[in-house]
């Protein structure tokens, strides 16, 4: 049970609908944060104690602004937003990551996580492309709190929310690394950072 004088943890996760999502809110739970799950389809998730969720995506500044608001951090899981070849969509990934900016400003919360394969942010590091450089300069210049993660690699299966309750290896290694995120999330060790979660860090 929450102590009374215990502050409030309250997380906006998008991008929950995937395995590493399931992980995410299982472990947010069990640290009694307020998670809200904000998602297309307000009937993609069942029902679950202490879970909420809000309609919405992270591709309209003005929409993130009003999904956001009253939240303590937010979690985009970016790749989980644009199945498909990491890289592809890169004009979708750069308009939600302006867009995930400008709204979290709006709505006053200061701290973003994203979780994505960030290798279509590379490009060439001696001469960057425009859109690259533009994002650049507005990551430097933020004042969100943000830090990117490179994704882990995927189960085959897709694991949902009773997948751990008695979890396979696979689905331990995604709680583990959900766990990690939400560490960072709370102590902020690497703001404004690209970090990679490795086994065995923990």
């Amino acid at each position: 049970m929450k102590n009374l004088e215990t502050p409030v943890t309250k997380v906006a996760v998008y991008g929950a609908h995937g395995s590493l999502g399931s992980a995410l809110l299982v472990e947010a739970l069990h640290r009694q944060y307020e998670v809200t799950a904000i998602v297309d389809e307000l009937n993609v998730l069942q029902a679950r104690p202490g879970l909420r969720t809000k309609g919405g995506t992270p591709f309209d500044s003005l929409e993130v602004s009003r999904s956001v608001a009253g939240m303590n951090a937010v979690v985009c899981l970016l790749d989980q937003q644009l199945p498909g070849t990491p890289g592809d969509d890169f004009p979708q990934m750069y308009g939600a990551l302006l867009a995930m900016l400008d709204g979290l400003e709006v709505a006053g919360v200061d701290r973003l996580l994203v979780v994505d394969n960030f290798t279509w942010l590379d490009g060439s590091p001696e001469r960057p492309s425009a859109p690259v450089r533009h994002l650049q300069e507005r990551l430097t210049a933020s004042l969100i709190d943000w830090t990117f993660f490179e994704a882990p690699a995927w189960p085959v299966e897709k694991l949902d929310l009773d997948d751990f309750l008695q979890p396979s290896e696979a689905a331990l290694a995604l709680r583990r690394f959900a766990a990690a995120l939400l560490d960072e999330m709370n102590l902020a060790l690497h703001v404004h950072e690209r970090v990679r979660i490795v086994e065995g860090d923990r």
